[in-house]
């Protein structure tokens, strides 16, 4: 019966779409018909053809709010070719860096064509003005914010705005930007495409871009949800129970039960030390099924071979893997290949895998429902659940997806029924209204609206004003009083922008982070390398490390270090236990500029390796700002600070900081060079045999010929 029942839901949904991707050919050319073609798409699904009735091929503002895997992504391809065609340029906006860099290869198809197609996703104070040339860039909102905020001439020239992932506008962490990009780019962009994955209120979000709106809960693969409870499946479907069925009370037996009739598996556990050891022990079941994966297992050890990595090579091996962000990209990047080419069975992964990469599953499993946030542990919400559900199905692959909760009860059984199979989704709510973002945003907007009436009037055009019909002006009075008093902005009829204002705004740092640069550089002329690297960790932006109960060792490098410090907090002050996470991140960056080993790092700090990359890359970035800072109120270390940027980017002395500009020489190779007597470009050159027996032929070859450019 069940059989029948997916038989007759499958047919269904093959037969629902009429419409021929030949069809478009008036539209786009048939030229552009023929790259959709070349990927083996013939017919469109049916919320592709509706959103095409409804004007995907006209100039209005549109809200797509379809489920992963429908098709967003190709209807966001056909409104920018029509639009390159027309002789327009488009933007298209994602959340995150991974994001773009693989929607850009995605899009790269479209130069067969003629479209050309960039990224950008570097540094912030940049305008990128080769961009200038390309019909067709990617990047991710805070990115496009910074552009704006530099005056990159060719934003200026984007006539259509394409924003996914726009239910992100409810992220407390990326939300406001993504809104006031939005608001800002409405002012000159012709047209905006939002697309998002079903939300209750995409009506909402359409009525503020005065947008037309098409919501489908159309999926190419049936998603069928369920939990599963002392050894027994239950899925259901349409809110109806369509299947019971015993498999084994051990977790790893859903798990098999997919894997054995050649499935894969996206398993989402709540921290990364459970991901891991989930990953461990189910690699004890799936050996069975995967040939040599050592190929796999070698490119993961590439860059690191520490204890964490050789962990994950072990798991390669025998077919499964764990995914958090403690792992370098280049080791998230390999075992995405892996699964998607069905070598990896399955991926254990912390919930940042859900909204961030596209990697569908035949069953998803959340193994647990709980995430701890503050000081508690907390129900995710059903958006977050919904995120990850979504993933389950591979489309050609599977006749159906499953989406499963792991319950421990009868209790929470009934709860993870009610608020994640049979539960409405949350509404997406603006984050604007946050201090912390209302003062990093009115700082940049003081540039272009140099009143308190026309940044009130801007506010009005925001999706929080849309939602809340609140006046912003009590508190845009309160945050630019206080920008004035740190000497950002001049108050007075108008509102004029300082020097240290524009730079502020143009570093892209919060303006409290600014703040405390520029007030501790006045107070002092001199700084030890910890004291500049606790001042960058002392700022809003710098995410501190935490403090675990076997961290005594930093309360002992307080006293030591006291008179290095331009700051110590009372050990009595609420701001006490702050100020150690503060010291122990500036410590491990200490540790970094003065060649510790990465390994060695890890294990001092208990961190991961993609954590140290991901400290040392704000840390660059702060220590920048620091650095500008420093030079346009002519500190008197600014040249000390200009040294620090690259020696935080590059993790070196200062000996070194010639020989690792050099380009494939990294902080190892540089100290066995320098070491032997070969401490400089010139020597070098001078010295090509004795560098080769050092650090490879190849390599100083490659480093030659890079001089000689």
């Amino acid at each position: 019966m069940l059989k029948k029942h997916l038989e007759n839901t499958f047919n269904h949904t093959v037969q629902l779409s009429v419409m021929d991707v030949a069809d478009l050919s008036d539209y786009i050319s048939s030229y552009a018909v023929r790259v959709i073609e070349e990927r083996g798409i013939r017919t469109l699904f049916p919320p592709q053809e509706e959103a095409i009735k409804a004007g995907l091929f006209s100039d209005k503002n549109m809200v797509i709010a379809i489920p992963t895997a429908s098709g967003k992504t190709l209807l966001a391809e056909l409104v920018m070719i029509r639009e390159v065609i027309k002789g327009g340029k488009c933007l298209y906006v994602v959340p995150l860096r991974a994001l773009a860099t693989e929607k850009y290869s995605e899009f790269k198809d479209w130069e067969k064509i003629g479209a050309k197609i960039g990224i950008s996703i570097g540094d912030y104070e940049s305008r990128d003005e080769w961009l200038s040339e390309k019909d067709i860039v990617v990047t991710t909102s805070e990115k496009a914010d910074s552009l704006m905020r530099n005056k990159a001439g060719w934003l200026k020239d984007i006539t259509c705005l394409v924003v996914d992932e726009v239910h992100l506008l409810d992220s407390a962490k990326r939300g406001a930007t993504l809104e006031i990009l939005i608001a800002k780019m409405r002012k000159f962009c012709n047209r905006i495409i939002a697309l998002s994955a079903t939300i209750p209120n995409a009506d909402e979000i359409a009525s503020w871009l005065n947008a037309v709106c098409v919501k489908s809960d159309w999926r190419p693969v049936p998603l069928y949800e369920g939990v599963f409870f002392g050894g027994e499946l239950e899925l259901y479907q349409n809110g109806e129970l369509v299947e019971r069925r015993k498999l084994g009370r051990d977790f790893s037996a859903l798990v098999l039960d997919c894997v054995e009739s050649e499935g894969q598996v996206l398993v989402f556990d709540s921290t990364r030390k459970n991901a891991e050891s989930t990953a461990v022990k189910l690699a004890q079941k799936t050996f069975h099924y995967v040939d040599s994966n050592e190929d796999v297992a070698k490119a993961v050890l590439e860059e690191n071979e520490g204890e964490m990595s050789q962990k994950l090579a072990d798991c390669i091996r025998m077919g499964t893997a764990f995914h958090h962000a403690g792992l370098l990209n280049s080791q998230r990047t390999a075992i995405e290949r892996a699964f998607r080419e069905g070598r990896i069975k399955v991926v254990v992964a912390t919930p940042t895998l859900a909204a961030g990469v596209n990697l569908p599953a035949r069953r998803v499993v959340i193994k647990s429902y709980h995430r701890f946030e503050g000081y508690a542990s907390q129900p995710i919400k059903t958006i977050e659940y919904k995120q990850m559900a979504g993933r389950a199905g591979r489309p050609g692959l599977d006749e159906r997806g499953e989406a499963v909760i792991v319950v421990r009860s009868e209790k929470t059984k009934k709860e993870a029924l009610e608020r994640y199979i049979f539960g409405e989704v949350e509404k997406i709510t603006s984050k604007l209204g946050a201090e912390n973002h209302l003062r990093f945003h009115t700082l940049s907007l003081a540039s272009d609206f140099k009143s308190l009436d026309a940044l009130e009037e801007f506010f009005k055009s925001t999706f929080f004003f849309h939602q809340n019909e609140i006046s912003a002006r009590y508190e845009l009075e309160r945050i630019t009083l206080q920008l004035e008093n740190w000497e950002m902005l001049e108050v007075d009829e108008g509102i004029s922008v300082t020097e240290l204002g524009e730079l502020v705004s143009r570093l892209y740092i919060d303006p409290l982070t600014g703040f405390i640069f520029y007030s501790e550089l006045l107070k002092n002329e001199k700084f030890s390398e910890i004291a500049a690297l606790h001042l960058i960790c002392r700022t809003p932006d710098m995410e501190n490390l935490y403090i675990r109960k076997y961290d005594e060792w930093i309360e002992e490098e307080v006293s030591a270090l006291r008179n290095d410090l331009t700051y110590v907090p009372s050990i009595y002050s609420a701001e006490y236990d702050w100020f150690l996470a503060e010291l122990k991140t500036a410590l491990c960056l200490y540790d970094w500029i003065n060649e510790r080993s990465e390994d060695v790092i890890c294990e001092k700090y208990g961190i991961a390796p993609g954590d140290l990359r991901r400290i040392v890359e704000t840390a660059e970035w702060l220590a920048y700002s620091l650095a500008r800072i420093s030079a346009q109120v002519n500190h008197s270390s600014k040249a000390f600070f200009a040294n620090l940027v690259k020696r935080v980017k590059y993790g070196v002395k200062e000996e070194l900081l010639e020989l690792v500009e050099l380009k494939g020489i990294g902080r190892a190779r540089a100290r066995k060079l320098y070491n032997a007597g070969i401490r400089s470009k010139a020597e070098l050159m001078e010295n090509k045999q004795k560098a080769a027996s050092l650090i490879g032929k190849k390599v100083v070859e490659k480093i030659l010929d890079s001089l000689k450019l």
